[in-house]
């Protein structure tokens, strides 16, 4: 029902529809709609509820992690299931034990902090700076209020303090620095022969029964993929944009009716003196008060009272301030405050009674209509577009639904080219087959076998295709001989190879008998030598198989087939250790990077362990699973 609204009704059906919504709305209110029956509980941390809206929103947003992670690969399937949400549940229940664990060690992180964090975070900013309309409307889409954000924020500061006091307090000895770099630096003396699948290729006696059976057994691998090619319409934004034509009177009216847009937000600067609230508030700042009226300077006093450690050295110090962005009561405390240098009575907030003072105030600056004419007008053509962008989307739908076999009308009308792409597979192309929903339509029974148009299919936000198929090719089984050939080689070279192992692990009980290795191997035998770990001298594959062996009184053999099929024994006679005495600092320095890094996650793990196995905790999978269903 929902995909027939969203897709196929346009029109007078479309209105008839929503009012059909409306009704139960007018009548009920909204309300009822939005916060639906009380909340389930789905897990509880030494009392503490968490919640199947809170589970919900948590997977919401590690689907959308993933989806950025992943891109096109991305498959909402993978991420919905029990598994998924037992996993978050998890992560939710150490979250709630590690904000316990901030609490009850009186971790603070102070509202300058949270500004800073805010004022800095890239997704807040509009031209490198911070604008407040755009942190509200980033928080809105993520279905945030500020006050909400701001208190997620403060929570997961704490548990970030947390986890890098752990992480931070962690040494690394220096005996356990030595022995790395020591393992590190160690060389070994390695001897190695070769057995080449080369000398046995004569031996290997194929017929062609062989090497059909071989084809029939393995069909699919000699099979070409199925393929399409795509004809699609797109409708794009960005090019309507470009399109759109101005005059200078339009963008000067457009510049004088959205002024605001294109100069910056008041801001203030302020210090403040923070007092916590306890038995000893009151006279605490009624010494400040009066030491103020004695004009004593508000910025020694707040190195000498504040609690806010973050300020206090800098004088009470907050930087610049906008609306929307603080606590609220502090922020219409500061916002109040008329004059430079006013200071304000003591205002009550969470973290205890500030006591502040106005140190600037830096008005919205007035720009003339030339310093910012390429913004205006690249934001007036978006405007425009927008709104023609919307409506032949809408026409896009209806024009390619109403002509089913055919991107010409939709084409003509909305004056679109029609495109086309190359040939992929169902593994995707290049191009807008490089998009997971164009390949899936590529490939529906709608588009592929019944030659009809696909519904829109939304590439972003500003982009739409709508794709018919072009031409298709069927997945078909290579002709045997033109495959014979490859296989012929294949199965002999791999034979070759089986007869190179047996022979090599002959040789490798002679030499482990005794013999030696100048009689087992007399032509290919490679006299020792003593090689690092990262040595380019000798290959990877013998280095690994060499540091593999154990470090023993005698020669250590082994045996192994490698990658090119040849098979190749390894003599290990001699261990050095490393000297640390000619390590270079930046080396050392990273090594103990590292391992600080290492433990410092284990220390963490074990932390969260002990807090796990101290609290109460109730996981109620049932509900789990049919909140899952639901």
């Amino acid at each position: 029902m929902l995909h027939f609204i969203r897709d196929r009704a346009q029109g007078w059906i479309a209105w008839f529809i929503v009012g059909l919504i409306c009704i139960p709305f007018a009548l009920w209110g909204v309300n009822s709609y939005v916060t639906g029956p009380t909340d389930t509980v789905v897990a509880e941390v030494n009392g503490d509820d968490i919640t199947s809206t809170q589970l919900t929103q948590a997977v919401q947003r590690y689907r959308e992690q993933m989806r950025q992670m992943m891109g096109d690969e991305f498959n909402p399937e993978m991420f919905d299931n029990a598994e998924i949400r037992l996993a978050v549940i998890d992560d939710l229940i150490e979250q709630q034990l590690i904000r316990s664990a901030t609490e009850e060690l009186g971790q603070r992180i102070s509202d300058r902090q949270i500004a800073q964090f805010i004022h800095q975070t890239p997704a807040f900013q509009r031209d490198g700076k911070f604008d407040s309309e755009q942190y509200q409307m980033v928080l809105a889409r993520a279905g945030f209020s500020p006050a909400s954000y701001e208190a997620t924020l403060r929570n997961d500061l704490l548990s970030q303090q947390l986890i890098q006091n752990i992480e931070g307090s962690t040494l690394v000895s220096q005996v356990e620095i030595e022995r790395l770099l020591k393992l590190e630096n160690q060389q070994r003396e390695i001897a190695y022969g070769v057995i080449k699948l080369e000398d046995f290729l004569e031996e290997v006696e194929l017929d062609e029964s062989e090497v059909r059976d071989f084809y029939n057994a393995n069909e699919s691998s000699f099979t070409s993929p199925e393929q399409v090619s795509l004809n699609y319409l797109e409708l794009s934004l960005d090019t309507i944009s470009s399109q759109i034509e101005v005059s200078e009177d339009q963008l000067q009216q457009y510049f004088v009716d959205n002024k605001t847009q294109f100069v910056g937000p008041e801001q203030r600067r302020a210090s403040h003196i923070l007092i916590e609230d306890n038995d000893s508030a009151e006279k605490v700042l009624a010494e400040i008060q009066a030491k103020i009226e004695e004009s004593k300077s508000f910025a020694e006093l707040a190195q000498t009272y504040s609690t806010d450690v973050g300020s206090a050295a800098s004088g009470g110090d907050l930087g610049p301030i906008q609306r929307d962005v603080m606590e609220p009561a502090f922020e219409e405390a500061v916002f109040a405050l008329e004059n430079v240098g006013d200071i304000s009575e003591p205002v009550k907030t969470e973290f205890g009674y500030h006591i502040i003072q106005l140190t600037a105030i830096d008005q919205s600056t007035n720009i003339e209509f030339a310093d910012v004419k390429d913004e205006v007008e690249l934001q007036y053509r978006r405007q425009q577009a927008e709104k023609q962008f919307y409506d032949k989307a809408e026409e896009l739908a209806n024009l390619t639904y109403e002509n089913p076999e055919t991107l010409d009308v939709a084409a003509e009308t909305l004056s679109l080219d029609i495109q086309t792409t190359g040939s992929f597979t169902r593994n995707g192309g290049s191009g807008i087959a490089e998009n997971k929903a164009v390949v899936e339509a590529a490939f529906s029974d709608d588009v592929l076998n019944q030659d009809l148009n696909s519904q829109v299919i939304e590439l972003s936000d500003t982009k739409l295709v709508v794709v018919r198929k072009n031409s298709h090719v069927a997945a078909t089984l290579l002709p045997f001989d033109s495959v014979a050939p490859a296989i012929k080689e294949q199965i002999r070279y791999q034979r070759a190879s089986d007869l190179a192992y047996i022979q090599g692990e002959s040789r490798l009980q002679d030499l482990k008998s005794g013999t030696p290795a100048t009689e087992v191997f007399p032509e290919t035998w490679q006299e020792a030598a003593y090689y690092g770990r990262d040595s380019q001298e000798i290959s990877a594959q013998i280095l690994n198989q060499a540091f593999t062996l154990p470090n023993a009184d005698s020669t250590q053999y082994a045996g192994f087939t490698a990658e090119n099929g040849n098979y190749i024994v390894v003599a290990v006679s001699d261990v050095k250790q490393g000297t640390t005495d000619d390590i270079e600092p930046e080396i050392r320095d990273g090594l103990v990077s590292n391992l600080t890094r290492l433990n410092g996650r284990a220390e963490m793990a074990a932390f969260i362990s002990a807090l796990r196995s101290e609290a109460k905790i109730e996981i109620y999978e049932s509900r789990i699973t049919s909140t899952e269903q639901e």
